[in-house]
């Protein structure tokens, strides 16, 4: 393959070079290449970093993912988020409209403490803003935030 058209790269040529990425590292997947012919290093990086992984695995994580975006937080954090959310959002209030300054704050210090009291640990001012811009509750959360209850429904 010539590699020089990679050297300088103008976007319009973007997709061949991810073509030829993707492609060096399928064939550093195959352990019968050798990857002789590979004369450009970012070719030759993705080869290798291929033949690791196939050779050893993938690599352990360092460190544990937390959690993020509200996806994987224990269902009575969630109920207390959207909570706090749902009593300082402004009943009209729907998706794409601004905040009233200093709401997202309240709910965020009031998520905060509820979540201390529960025993868990406080969310995030991001992880309020974001949902609080996402809009709604996910359908099973709507459920107990209506019931009142904690536990989640099956």
């Amino acid at each position: 393959m010539n590699t020089a058209p990679f050297e300088i790269i103008p976007a319009w040529r973007i997709a061949r070079l991810r073509t030829a990425l993707r492609d060096a590292e399928q064939r550093g997947a195959n352990p019968d290449d050798e990857g002789h012919d590979l004369l450009h290093r970012a070719l030759q990086r993705r080869f290798a970093l291929a033949r690791r992984r196939a050779k050893h695995g993938p690599r352990l994580v360092s460190k544990p993912k937390t959690t993020r975006k509200g996806r994987s937080f224990p269902h009575l954090k969630l109920v207390i988020i959207w909570r706090a959310i749902l009593s300082c959002r402004p009943l009209a209030w729907r998706q794409g409209d601004k905040a009233p300054f200093g709401s997202i704050r309240k709910a965020h210090d009031q998520a905060v403490a509820a979540c201390r009291a529960a025993g868990l640990a406080p969310p995030r001012y991001r992880t309020v803003y974001v949902l609080w811009h996402r809009g709604v509750p996910p359908a099973d959360l709507v459920v107990a935030l209506r019931d009142g209850s904690t536990t989640p429904t099956e």
